[in-house]
């Protein structure tokens, strides 16, 4: 008879998805593994990607596309674990395919984790997810009915839709999916939706709600090069390119003075953050923000120091604040110590949005900085 259980991530300790589908590919006689979700992202296949990989003769993976987060690099990492991979499409951006469940079968037992979980670094640890997790003896007729029933429906999609769920073997297969506009590509972003608020209002002061979910797996920007040779590189406009992942925020960056003799500089360093591939020496001043108009300082002992204007817009934990004009200084010594021990060489200030950023409620939370790909002296910032 089958054993149910709750599973609700984020909430109970030690109960996240990603930790259920390790143990669901633990099942003894293990013969068949399906994975249906709706959105696929690269962070979230690398980590499971190593039990992907042990078991990829006995996977097929269902994953949904042209639902505005499905990417060319998480089913390209799929591919890479060498799973079988089937894409349905249903031919409009609504209605989507949207099913989560998680499928072992072996030859006396399955487990089916059925819930709201996607195979996303979210979904996996750090989204509120909630799942029912079903051990299911196949010696019992009840649940081997339920267990077929559930691979009939399942198997059923490709015969009923040929032409919208389709095998994808080929990595050039997948480039061409997102150069038809049908996946989406994890080096730009669509602008964070927001609602403005009134001129002069005060901002909230909510702090982040305490969950026990895992730490986001770091990212970079950066794609190897087997996949940038795959991927377009049409670059599509209105859209945002992620230049930058900072670490969990510090008062040193948000200017929170930490004691009573605490001098808050106004700005705030640029440091690798979770982009582990950049050169601190040149990557802002030479790449993230290239397209600027720097400038010298015309003070004689600080012509060391290049500085430009950009435009930024703000918003924080989802909401727009405006667009606020700051400034940005790059040291260009390359003789000091700071510089030989490869540390940050550029630094933003936050000026008249200093308000609005120096508040504790911030502290630990990620900045996204993206540059606007349509308006080359644009960028926008994102705390959340």
């Amino acid at each position: 008879m089958a054993k149910p259980s709750f599973l609700l991530q984020g909430i109970r300790r030690s109960n996240d998805h990603e930790t259920a589908l390790r143990q669901l590919f633990n099942i003894d006689e293990l013969s068949r593994v399906i994975l249906s979700v709706a959105f696929v992202r690269e962070a979230g296949v690398s980590q499971i990607g190593n039990v992907l990989r042990e078991n990829s003769r006995k996977i097929v993976v269902i994953a949904g596309i042209r639902n505005g987060s499905t990417s060319a690099q998480g089913l390209l990492a799929l591919l890479d674990c060498k799973v079988k991979l089937l894409l349905v499409d249903t031919g409009a951006s609504t209605p989507i395919f949207h099913p989560k469940v998680y499928l072992a079968v072996a030859n006396n037992t399955a487990c089916a984790i059925v819930g709201s979980a996607n195979l996303t670094s979210s979904g996996l640890n750090l989204n509120i997810e909630a799942s029912t997790v079903l051990s299911l003896d196949r010696t019992d007729d009840s649940d081997e009915s339920f267990l077929q029933d559930l691979l009939s429906a399942i198997n059923a999609l490709q015969q009923n839709y040929p032409e919208h769920v389709f095998p994808v073997t080929r990595k050039r297969e997948i480039a061409d999916l997102l150069r038809q506009g049908r996946l989406e590509d994890e080096r730009y972003s669509i602008p964070p939706q927001s609602n403005r608020l009134r001129k002069n209002t005060e901002r909230d002061k909510l702090k982040r709600m305490k969950l026990f979910s895992k730490p986001r797996p770091i990212q970079t920007r950066r794609i190897g090069r087997e996949k940038r040779t795959v991927l377009t590189k049409t670059k599509p406009p209105h859209t945002l390119e992620l230049v930058w992942i900072s670490k969990g925020l510090t008062e040193r960056d948000l200017n929170i003075p930490s004691g009573r003799n605490t001098n808050p500089t106004g700005s705030m360093l640029l440091k690798k953050g979770q982009m582990d591939d950049i050169d601190l020496q040149s990557y802002f001043r030479d790449d993230a923000f290239s397209s600027l108009n720097w400038r010298n300082d015309p003070q004689p002992r600080l012509s060391h120091l290049e500085r430009t204007q950009a435009e930024f817009e703000i918003i924080i934990k989802g909401i727009s604040y405006g667009i606020f004009s700051l400034q940005l200084t790059h040291n260009s010594r390359t003789n000091t110590r700071a510089y030989e021990q490869r540390n940050a060489m550029t630094q933003i200030h936050w000026g008249k949005a200093k308000g609005i950023v120096a508040q504790r409620d911030l502290l630990q939370r990620e900045l996204r900085l993206y540059r606007k790909i349509d308006k080359a002296d644009s960028f926008l910032i994102e705390i959340d």
